[in-house]
């Protein structure tokens, strides 16, 4: 039980974003787009935002357990894992929705934002916050 505990204290942020995402994306089509529907191409840019903001709480899990930026673990989880699970989520909206649809664009805007999200971490975390904080 303690193991269990201590994933959650250490990556329960990441884990949270990463579901929220999945939710957002994964509800039906419509429910969503009157706040900004008149707006063009603003699923891009919410896109990019969110995956550069889950990026970013993956970056700050591992940086608080001293995991460098340059350390292929943080790439990977911090990088990939963002990438690959966009794509996935694209994947799993042309397949498992019916007001859904898999769209490159947008796969393309999570990849920004996972990139911008990681870049801006590797400058700012340092800065602002401390390792193992836990």
């Amino acid at each position: 039980m303690d193991a269990i505990l201590r994933f959650f204290r250490h990556y329960g942020l990441s884990i949270c974003v990463g579901l929220t995402i999945l939710y957002l994306c994964m509800k039906p089509a419509g429910e969503h787009n009157m706040m900004f529907g008149s707006v063009p191409n603003i699923d891009k840019v919410v896109h990019c935002l969110m995956y550069f903001g889950f990026t970013f709480c993956i970056c700050l899990n591992f940086y608080q357990q001293s995991t460098s930026f340059k350390s292929v673990p943080m790439i990977m989880w911090a990088l990939i894992i963002p990438i690959l699970y966009g794509g996935l989520i694209e994947i799993m909206q042309e397949e498992l929705t019916a007001t859904r649809s898999c769209d490159l664009f947008d796969f393309f805007a999570d990849s920004v934002g996972s990139i911008l999200g990681y870049f801006f971490s590797a400058w700012y975390i340092p800065k602002h916050f401390k390792e193992n904080e836990y």
